[in-house]
């Protein structure tokens, strides 16, 4: 088919008829427009970046979490998942934190239901960690265990391994809630797991006897430490002071520095423990109770 380009000036306002087998293109002005308007560039769509950086989003979404803005951290989230799809492991591990900070289990539940799913990111034990912590803090126990038992046994998606970090999430939320009866079952039910702790497996105790303390048991903490040494572990820092704390609460200096005495017997036979040592803590807390001369420390 024949294109003819026809110029009419402004001031003519005849139009000669062509035959119907021609297509005609009309234009009042300069036969430069035509080719100008062509030439015209579309405005460009915004550019992301073709890689996610997880550090970055990882730490606004901490940044969201301390100010307990969690409706802005899922707005966000969906805004980077329509950009790359999956978010990662890690990414999702910092927004399950944001929902136990503020108080949201069941949004907590969600994630973690996500992120387990064929088409997830995965989970890991941090994430069983985190989780058990919200759950302990929501007072939801029977659920806690029912998942520290999927992972004992191997069935739990993703195959987390039994931990005492993983264990210490829910005693923690048990000993801040004065739950002491649970966090003495969770400890017996799990005795085995803290033996082969190593050094990390003393935490959980001292966790315990500061949960007495707490709540104005302190002659169940000194007994936590007959616990302690029936287990085969080695007291640290903490240990000794939250001892010597409890031994302040009642009233009983005596007590208080046969424990520190014992805390430096303890340093003299491991000079490579620094943790053991006497720190300010130990000090400010018998200075409390001691008559000045009365004791040498």
């Amino acid at each position: 088919m024949q294109q003819i380009l026809l110029q009419i000036p402004p001031s003519v306002g005849t139009l000669r008829i062509l035959p119907s087998s021609t297509t005609l293109i009309c234009c009042t002005g300069k036969p430069e427009s035509v080719h100008k308007m062509h030439q015209r560039k579309l405005p460009k769509r915004p550019r992301f970046p073709s890689r996610l950086n997880h550090k970055s989003l990882t730490s606004r979404i901490v940044q969201l979490t301390r100010r307990r803005q969690l409706t802005q951290i899922f707005q966000e989230i969906e805004i980077a998942k329509s950009q790359y799809g999956n978010l990662g492991t890690i990414v999702m591990n910092a927004v399950m934190q944001a929902c136990i900070h503020c108080d949201d289990i069941d949004s907590a539940l969600e994630v973690f239901g996500e992120m387990s799913k064929l088409e997830g990111c995965g989970v890991d034990n941090i994430t069983y960690g985190t989780l058990l912590k919200g759950l302990g803090n929501a007072r939801r126990i029977d659920e806690a265990f029912q998942m520290l038992e999927s992972v004992e046994k191997g069935t739990a998606v993703g195959s987390p391994q039994l931990s005492v970090p993983l264990i210490c999430g829910l005693l923690n939320a048990l000993i801040e809630a004065g739950d002491l009866r649970r966090s003495n079952g969770l400890l017996a039910r799990y005795s085995y797991v803290f033996r082969e702790g190593g050094s990390p497996s003393i935490l959980a105790y001292n966790l315990l006897m500061k949960g007495y303390i707490s709540v104005g048991c302190p002659h169940e903490a000194l007994s936590t430490h007959d616990e302690i040494l029936r287990q085969g572990l080695n007291p640290d820092r903490l240990t000794y002071n939250t001892l010597i704390f409890a031994c302040v609460k009642m009233e009983n200096l005596d007590a208080a520095m046969l424990f520190f005495e014992q805390m430096k017997q303890d340093k003299a036979q491991k000079d490579d423990d620094e943790d053991i040592f006497p720190d300010l803590v130990t000090y400010t807390t018998l200075l409390q109770v001691s008559p000045i001369g009365q004791y040498t420390v």
